[in-house]
């Protein structure tokens, strides 16, 4: 395999980056999405596509993208196994040390790469660069639904969100070093079996990883944030997060929980010990939390459609619900230009 892969790999000059691509059912836009990776001003690229048994068009625009591009690898999983298992065979398959996921619904600037790679090699302290994103409507690709700011954008602001045990959240175009990543573990697989067929694995499975990484702060290493949109972000109504948003909560509140735990030097609990433990307080307060939560995404959508009556509704809503969820929400993102 790694023979096969030499291709991919340049030793003797530019660094050399993996940019992989999980992609079910994706035949709607992730032509346009390789066109923009494939237009990077780095050229220094493998761009491999995790094909997680796309009953669509996927594979075959995938294979004739690869025709005219042999940067282009696809492989295809033994039928749907989800985000988590297509996002660890694709770290474990890449060529290079540098990787960076993509969604197969996003799109590039053509800087993007460039900019993460003259920081990340700019200090070995760095675990990974991020950058901010525009966020736009799948309805049409000219909208601009507003800007996406997310996380630190030096070291002293991601150490004190280390010193004070804060989650880590940085945007899924991150780049970062394969070989930390898979040291702490990778991407978390089978963490709930249940008969519902409900995938905990596949919720914040990225906000799992960026936050054991961040244990690495002990040693002095952090993560940093290119303040700058570098990407356009895809807001699809119908998104794997809007529909499953109280078990992406849940994830959230047992990936803090397992961040207290592993820095106070005790076992992380599982996730169904953790879920287990929950009194009447906690869940009362968890139900507020996702509320508030449903409000605001119900906002932003009205906001997509220009529907400023409905947003201010629901961002009312939001805010009687869990003022301190409106508030980081409002730190985070900004609205229009």
């Amino acid at each position: 395999m790694r023979d096969e892969q030499e291709r991919f790999v340049n030793s003797n000059g530019p660094t050399a980056v993996t940019v992989i691509v999980c992609a079910f059912n994706a035949a709607a836009t992730i032509f346009a999405t390789l066109v923009s990776l494939r237009a990077q001003t780095h050229q220094v690229l493998e761009i491999l596509i995790i094909n997680d048994g796309s009953t669509d068009a996927t594979n075959e625009i995938v294979r004739q993208q690869a025709e005219e591009d042999g940067r282009i690898r696809m492989l295809d999983n033994d039928g749907n196994r989800g985000t988590a298992y297509s996002r660890q065979r694709g770290l474990e398959e890449a060529s290079n040390d540098l990787v960076m996921f993509f969604d197969a619904d996003d799109l590039a600037e053509p800087d993007l790469v460039n900019s993460q790679i003259r920081l990340i090699e700019s200090d070995k302290r760095i675990l990974g660069v991020g950058c901010y994103a525009r966020y736009f409507s799948d309805v049409s690709e000219d909208t601009d639904l507003g800007l996406q700011r997310i996380g630190p954008t030096n070291r002293e602001e991601f150490m004190t969100l280390y010193r004070n045990n804060k989650l880590m959240f940085m945007v899924p175009v991150t780049l970062f070093k394969r070989g930390h990543a898979l040291t702490v573990g990778g991407y978390r697989q089978k963490l709930m079996p249940n008969p519902q067929g409900t995938r905990y694995e596949d919720f914040a499975e990225d906000l799992d990883l960026w936050c054991r990484l961040s244990d690495l702060g002990v040693e002095g290493m952090y993560f940093i944030t290119i303040p700058k949109p570098l990407f356009r972000y895809r807001k699809p109504v119908d998104s794997l997060s809007t529909r499953n948003l109280k078990f992406m909560q849940l994830k959230m509140r047992w990936i803090k929980d397992c961040l207290c735990r592993r820095r106070a030097g005790i076992p992380e609990r599982t996730l169904e010990a953790f879920i287990a433990s929950r009194g009447a307080v906690d869940r009362f307060l968890d139900w507020r939390a996702d509320i508030g939560a449903g409000f605001f995404r119900r906002g932003a959508f009205a906001y997509s459609r220009r529907d400023y009556p409905a947003l201010a509704f629901f961002l009312m809503l939001a805010g009687i619900a869990s003022p301190k969820l409106l508030i980081q929400k409002f730190r985070t993102q900004r609205m229009g230009r």
